[in-house]
């Protein structure tokens, strides 16, 4: 796909430098100067054309393979520095195409008029009557080597363009070695398939023929519709999002993926023979695709990771260090992922460099106006570390209550005795007084029972003293240390308070429901046994005819209180008189 014919007179005249030789497939090419570039190109330029008439002559995998190799070696001596990576491949084979066109236009260059030996070389040299350089590479794995610079590979389009109207000035067995370039095709498809094609199929679209472009068209469709259809079938299949035989069926979508894509690439490349801006955009489509599926694979292998360590007996499947280990699987997963795409930008000729400073200002951006999302996910991380509660615990958070289903990195989700579901963000959550029903080792039995006022004190010593004698003799109620305590601890308006408390030995709050039912009958059996009953808010009221208070008394009362207090005063004034 991209060669020359070297007219024979041509090397006749540059013999000191080509001339007709065996060429060891492993010779590096000279590049020590601009006139050893310039005429090593010439040189393999010849390989390269002849290797084509072969394959031609006769299509094969192995004489494909040969074309190719002797491509690459012309390849060599073009500064490909300025195309992306992923792209130099398949623009290079063009690049050479063009230049053998351009330099078949161009008068001959005697070799005493380039610039060669080992001494006193300057730093490049333009072909006469050109804008096309041979330059010294200053830096990189080839400094000191001379070739065409990246200014006049990133340019050879547009002179290419401007000279193949122009008829060649020396024999070569192709007139546009571009074209040829444009309609080459693997093995896969004879020339009678290609001759066979109407020629509408035939003209150019986007560099390349049209129907290539439209068969790698159908390939990325079918890929897509696999790849998607592929996903439903492995979601639909699925046990559980973090199930480890569901995870790695999720797996085999991105390697589905990168394997058609890898599959169609090749075949686009060896087979179909694209080239010209196609060619590129199939190159790009194809690099994006495959570091996207790799950063997918890579996002997946890290939870399939984290839930291989989750299985083992040693770490409870709902335990915090099991939720831990999953946050963090998201977290580095992610981060991971990104990497990846990161690299994958660097090869399609977004620097890497540039993208990282992007991404650093737009996630300082993105904080501010994620804020609260970025503070539920140290919430989250808060959690974790403090271990309030783990999934499956009863907890009361505020004023409300419930069972921890869930701890997300943005939020928890708590499911209430009424069966609802409670989403609360992490930095709420974080923020709360939260009581932890299920780490308590035993649970606290206290009620305050209202007899009624009619009990005698006789009664209430004695239905107290059998309360005590009751509770301590249920076998799940803890004795000693002060418990369990049974007091009279007041008088109310409507009852005769009376507190029981004791402590039943069972974290489970079912039993503790159970045992709880039982004292309260036992305990309602004593007070009837008692003679008393259970008071309930009253009021007696009593009628009665009252007299007036009592004349008589009232006047006695205040003329003895009249008497005593001017005696008193009496005395005082004498008291006063003596002492002056």
């Amino acid at each position: 796909m991209r060669f020359i014919l070297v007219f024979f007179s041509f090397f006749i005249a540059l013999s000191a430098t080509a001339q007709e030789q065996t060429v060891s497939p492993l010779a590096p090419l000279d590049t020590s100067s601009p006139r050893a570039t310039y005429y090593s190109f010439i040189e393999i330029a010849e390989e390269v054309e002849q290797t084509y008439l072969d394959y031609r002559a006769r299509k094969s995998a192995r004489g494909a393979d040969q074309l190719f190799d002797s491509f690459a070696r012309a390849a060599r001596a073009l500064d490909m520095s300025a195309i992306p990576e992923a792209q130099r491949a398949e623009v290079a084979s063009l690049r050479v195409a063009q230049l053998v066109d351009i330099l078949m236009r161009l008068p001959s260059v005697a070799a005493e008029q380039i610039p060669g030996g080992t001494e006193d070389l300057p730093a490049g040299w333009t072909i006469p009557g050109t804008e096309m350089e041979i330059v010294r590479q200053e830096e990189g794995a080839r400094a000191g080597e001379f070739l065409f610079s990246a200014a006049t590979v990133e340019r050879l389009p547009e002179f290419h363009e401007r000279i193949i109207a122009l008829p060649p000035l020396h024999h070569s067995a192709y007139d546009n070695w571009t074209d040829e370039v444009r309609s080459f095709t693997g093995p896969f498809f004879p020339y009678g398939f290609i001759n066979a094609l109407p020629d509408v199929l035939m003209k150019p679209f986007l560099g390349t023929q049209l129907w290539k472009a439209l068969l790698t068209a159908a390939v990325w469709i079918g890929i897509g519709v696999i790849t998607i259809g592929w996903g439903i079938l492995m979601r639909g299949v699925e046990t559980g999002h973090r199930s480890i035989g569901g995870l790695l069926r999720s797996i085999t979508v991105p390697l589905l993926l990168g394997g058609m894509v890898w599959g169609a690439h090749y075949f686009a490349g060896y087979q179909t023979g694209l080239a010209g801006f196609f060619a590129t955009m199939e190159i790009v489509v194809t690099t994006v695709l495959l570091y996207f599926a790799l950063a997918w694979l890579v996002l997946l292998v890290c939870h399939l990771v984290v839930e291989l360590i989750i299985a083992l007996p040693a770490i409870p499947d709902q335990s915090y260090d099991a939720n831990l280990l999953r946050l963090v699987a998201r977290v580095g997963g992610l981060a991971a992922a990104g990497a990846v795409l990161v690299y994958g930008a660097d090869k399609i000729g977004i620097p890497a460099l540039g993208l990282i400073a992007g991404v650093g200002v737009g996630g300082v951006a993105l904080a501010l106006a994620a804020q609260s999302t970025v503070e539920n996910l140290f919430g989250g991380v808060s959690l974790f570390a403090d271990r309030p509660f783990r999934i499956g615990d009863y907890i009361q958070y505020g004023a409300s209550s419930g069972t921890v289903e869930a701890i997300g990195p943005r939020s928890a989700r708590i499911r209430g005795l009424d069966g609802t579901l409670a989403t609360v963000p992490n930095s709420d959550l974080a923020k709360m007084h939260i009581v932890n029903f299920s780490l308590r080792n035993k649970c606290l039995f206290r009620h305050v029972l209202g007899l009624r006022y009619e009990t005698s004190r006789l009664q209430l010593m004695w239905i107290l003293e059998e309360m005590r004698k009751t509770i301590a003799a249920h076998p799940m109620v803890e004795t000693g240390s002060g418990t369990p305590r049974i007091r009279l601890i007041g008088f109310g308006s409507s009852s005769i308070d009376v507190e029981v408390r004791a402590t039943v030995m069972t974290p489970d709050f079912g039993q503790f429901l159970e045992v709880q039912e039982e004292l309260l009958l036992e305990l309602q059996e004593v007070i009837a046994k008692g003679g008393s009953g259970f008071a309930f808010p009253s009021q007696t009221v009593y009628l009665s005819r009252d007299s007036s208070l009592d004349d008589r008394v009232q006047k006695k009362i205040e003329a003895e209180a009249r008497e005593k207090f001017q005696s008193r005063r009496d005395g005082e004034a004498v008291s006063l008189s003596g002492s002056e």
